[in-house]
């Protein structure tokens, strides 16, 4: 075999090489290409990033003009953070003393109009879910159309939207939908604004500027160049500066304030009483943040007998085996990344309890826009009374009113009127009280009341098949709200967030349902709209 042999300049040139390739080569693979949700993205995550499992970063999420969306990744990275991550740039940067490295990622909307904003919404969740943000510096910046996606993001009116970005920096970008006015609930919610606009592209951004800072005196920055519809990379360039300052440690400097952060909404689920000892059941929570954080969840018993084991502690749904004939209560903490914690408990009668009535019969029935309620009993041991309860917009059951049980063994017969029901399908169930304070619930009556013509969303069609569940959505404005689906004893199969656009939606979700009657709910602020499902 022959070999070669290098002189030794020779040799010291190819190192040097070979080591300024290596470099190059790390320096271009400061980002990678992944998907968000259907969208390509480029993440940087900073060199660090693994070295800590628990350390957070502030990030920054760039959006294209409608010239780089589509599916070719190779456009996301023309303009904007990306361009320069792809040319070297390390993207760290001194602000106020301290070394920040953010997370930056670029995504790219496959469609050519500014995307819904409860759409950024879920990418943002997705990408909170996937890496480590400090869910208080959340920065979106964008040109052209990305810009406003972001002003139009904050601009809706929705508190969880508007209290969620730490600073918005748009450059060209066209006044947001609902106007230049609402921009002040973004500053008001605590958020900062720098806008980049042509002397030959006039968009109207000093407007924004102006509504911002008649609010709160330098919420918001203008940036006013020479120049027409372009040149963004000038200004996204890290070494551009005005007064000493670039748009990264601008934007790196901004923290949403800690008081604007609301705590978790949390319901641990109906009390249950089970007839004969079961040992193991079910326990389902509900939980939400308002701000849109990431939430972590707890189950721990509080009282009741030795046994029963809680086999998944820290999911919203877990089992609880090895019970035993007794009275349990347990507690679902629901806890924000920031701190904020919320509690709600759940008492477990299994099998401890004889009912103090036998029920043989209770109905509910729409009359004239009223709910007329009916229940007979056969016998009544030491009954005190009745309470009625009735589900409200958060899906939970609360008490309407209480009728005192007259007793005996002879039957007995109740009525009561709900003079205030809800558009769509009503919930309601008895909790029947002994005089020694023990209780047990009735089945859950329900009735559909006729929904009002100006309601703004209604329930078109349900489909359920193949471990999926499809629902077409009628909304008259954009809005959020929750989808719940129950069984006919109340309980919640599926709990998620859906986004409700003007028009028609179609919604779909992975719900395994065993064959059965099941309800569909969507509740959005006080309007719950609900309809039946067979599953066959």
């Amino acid at each position: 075999m022959q070999r070669k042999f290098y002189s030794p300049i020779t040799a010291r040139c190819l190192a040097l090489f070979l080591f300024f390739t290596a470099v190059i080569s790390s320096v271009n693979a400061q980002q990678f290409l992944t998907k968000i949700d259907g969208w390509n993205a480029y993440v940087h995550l900073p060199a660090e990033y693994n070295d800590s499992v628990t350390k957070t970063y502030p990030v920054i999420i760039f959006i294209p003009g409608i010239g780089e969306v589509g599916t070719d990744p190779a456009k996301l990275i023309q303009n904007g953070p990306g361009y320069f991550l792809a040319s070297g740039a390390n993207m760290e940067f001194m602000v106020n003393g301290k070394l920040e490295k953010p997370i930056v990622i670029s995504i790219q909307p496959i469609d050519a109009w500014a995307p819904n904003p409860y759409t950024i919404n879920t990418k943002i969740d997705s990408i909170v879910a996937r890496w480590r943000c400090d869910p208080r510096r959340i920065n979106g910046t964008g040109l052209s159309m990305g810009g406003q996606t972001w002003q139009n993001y904050v601009n809706t009116g929705n508190s969880i939207l508007t209290n969620r970005l730490a600073s918005i920096l748009s450059m060209s970008a066209p006044a947001p939908d609902n106007g230049v006015s609402n921009m002040k609930n973004f500053v008001l919610a605590g958020g900062k604004w720098w806008g980049f606009e042509g002397t030959n592209d006039y968009r109207g951004m000093d407007q924004i500027r102006d509504v911002m800072n008649a609010n709160i005196p330098g919420s918001a920055r203008y940036y006013k160049y020479t120049g027409g519809h372009c040149c963004w990379n000038t200004w996204y360039n890290p070494t551009w500066k005005e007064n000493g300052e670039n748009i990264y440690t601008w934007m790196l400097k901004q923290i949403r304030p800690a008081g604007a952060n609301n705590a978790p909404q949390v319901d641990a689920g109906d009390d249950m009483q089970l007839g004969t000892t079961l040992p193991t059941i079910t326990l389902t929570g509900i939980a939400n943040d308002p701000d849109g954080n990431e939430i972590n969840f707890n189950w721990r018993k509080i009282s009741g007998p030795a046994s029963g084991t809680i086999v998944s502690p820290n999911a919203i749904q877990t089992n609880i085996t090895g019970l035993i004939t007794g009275i349990y209560e347990f507690e679902f903490a629901v806890t924000d990344v920031l701190g904020a914690v919320s509690r709600d408990t759940i008492t477990v009668n299994d099998g401890a309890v004889v009912l103090p009535v036998t029920l043989t019969g209770f109905t509910a029935t729409e009359k004239n826009g009223q709910v007329l309620l009916q229940w007979t009993t056969s016998t009544e041991n030491n009954s005190s009374h009745f309470e009625i309860e009735k589900m409200t917009g958060s899906n939970a059951f609360a008490k309407t009113a209480a009728i005192t049980a007259r007793g005996g063994s002879q039957e007995n017969r109740y009525l009561f009127t709900d003079t205030d029901p809800v558009a769509g399908i009503n919930y309601y169930r008895l909790k029947i009280i002994d005089k020694d304070g023990s209780f047990v619930y009735s089945d859950i009556a329900t009735v559909n009341v006729k929904r009002n013509s100006k309601s703004a969303l209604n329930i078109i069609s349900v489909l359920a098949k193949d471990n999926l569940i499809a629902l077409q959505v009628d909304g008259t404005e954009m809005k959020s709200a929750q989808l719940i689906i129950a069984d006919v004893q109340g309980r919640v199969m599926h709990s998620s967030i859906v986004n409700i656009n003007k028009g028609i939606n179609q919604i779909s979700r992975p719900v395994n349902l065993g064959k059965s009657v099941y309800y569909v709910n969507i509740t959005a602020g006080v309007e719950k709209i609900s309809k039946v499902v067979l599953v066959e």
